[in-house]
């Protein structure tokens, strides 16, 4: 890759073993932590955590996801599991987008993932609750009006010799 491809897209996983790693920490229900002693006691009392094990002199402490995590974590295992070669690494992936008499700026972007023939690009959005009414057109419209940045933006980091149909989805739950 060249320097200016790698600001378009931030770190993609590609290595079987990177991917397989980030698959068994995003399909476990609960987070992990493994802290000193000392350290753990504020972790319980002031974020939720609970003790997994206690061991000499650390404590290995989990909480379940958050609802925002745990619809990335699930959209990120699909993707994994479809057979996906490249998928966006961590939480905060980000694409640079480029517009017209405008300064880039960068748009964090939830999943993106790329394989032979295709990419796909998705937002997320998830509540705690069950809503009776909650509208996503401001989201859906600042969505569908950031596709065509983002496509150049994935054209631009793969070359001109890279012609993927991108597949764009909003994901919801709750």
């Amino acid at each position: 890759m060249t320097e200016d491809k790698e600001n378009w897209l931030n770190e993609m996983l590609t290595e079987p073993s990177r991917l397989h790693r980030e698959a068994v920490l995003r399909k476990k229900p609960f987070q992990y932590e493994s802290l000193p002693n000392a350290l753990a006691e504020d972790y319980m009392e002031n974020q939720g955590w609970e003790v997994e094990k206690r061991l000499k002199t650390k404590i290995k402490i989990k909480k379940p996801w958050r609802h925002d995590m745990r619809l990335e974590n699930r959209a990120w295992m699909l993707a994994y599991l479809l057979g996906y070669l490249e998928i966006s690494a961590g939480r905060s992936f980000k694409v640079r987008i480029k517009r017209k008499g405008a300064e880039p700026f960068e748009k964090q972007i939830d999943l993106l993932a790329k394989d032979d023939e295709t990419v796909l690009v998705a937002e997320c959005k998830s509540s705690a609750k069950v809503t009776k009414k909650r509208s996503l057109q401001k989201d859906i419209e600042e969505f569908a009006s950031l596709k065509k940045p983002i496509a150049d933006a994935i054209r631009k980091h793969y070359g001109n010799a890279f012609k993927p149909k991108i597949i764009w989805l909003f994901i919801t739950n709750n």
